[in-house]
């Protein structure tokens, strides 16, 4: 049976596929022709994951193996596992403390310089200086006085005489003789008295009169205090009363 020359070109073609072997065909018998086929050449792939602390990213280096004879061998690359990429978190920024400043103590204050009290001069007292005095017997129901108990001294108490008080009584003045034993009558050395001032309708009365020591001559005030002499009508007959006062005066110089 003979072929046509399609048929055994495709026969060619399959079995050189399949397995490289030579199809005979009809007719003389042909030399056959061997064709050597090269073996496949292989490549091995190494993959090489770099670590973090090392390098930023992934690297893969290929090195070329030499041509094997043998059968093919596959080196099946590892699969890198997806490496999870760094998420920069929160750094904890360290608080710098600052460093307590040393706190200047301002100094003391200078002492105050406390001045000198003030000395108040005491002023200069009058020539005479008077003292009101009641005392158990300065009742009476008669008249109003000062009576003869009254006296005149010096600073170191020595009795003065020639020295006259007066006594204003409403509107109207009362001089005494001069103190001392010049004087009408019996007095001690110093003593004088201002007597019988009597007050209409019942000789006696509620009424201030003023004392003050005064010129002998014509009435007029000296250098001297004025002693207000409070004169009343209740009690006149018992002691507690001021009718019969006592005006002490001090010649200071």
């Amino acid at each position: 049976m003979r072929r046509s020359a399609g048929s055994v070109f495709v026969l060619m073609v399959a079995c050189a596929v399949a397995s490289g072997c030579v199809m005979a065909t009809a007719g003389p018998a042909p030399t056959p022709t061997f064709t050597k086929t090269p073996k496949p050449t292989f490549t091995a792939t190494a993959t090489f994951t770099a670590t973090p602390q090392s390098l930023s990213q992934h690297e893969t280096a290929t090195a070329a193996q030499p041509v094997s004879t043998e059968a093919t061998v596959t080196a099946s690359p590892t699969s890198p596992e997806a490496e999870p990429t760094p998420t920069a978190g929160a750094v904890a920024t360290p608080t710098a403390t600052p460093m307590p400043r040393p706190t200047n103590t301002p100094a003391p204050p200078p002492p105050t310089n406390t001045p000198a009290p003030t000395l108040t001069p005491t002023p200069r007292p009058h020539q005479f200086t008077g003292t009101l005095i009641w005392d158990d017997q300065s009742f009476q129901c008669a008249f109003l006085e000062i009576r003869k108990a009254s006296k005149i001294t010096d600073a170191a108490g020595n009795p003065v005489n020639g020295v006259c008080v007066c006594l204003q009584l409403y509107d109207k003045v009362y001089r005494s003789f001069p103190s001392g034993p010049e004087a009408p009558g019996y007095y001690e050395p110093g003593h004088y008295d201002i007597s019988n001032l009597i007050i209409p309708p019942s000789n006696i009365a509620d009424v201030t009169a003023y004392a003050f020591v005064c010129d002998c001559g014509s009435g007029a005030p000296l250098d001297s205090d004025v002693v207000p002499v409070e004169f009343t009508s209740s009690s006149c007959n018992q002691p507690g009363g001021h009718q019969s006062a006592i005006v002490n005066w001090v010649k200071n110089w």
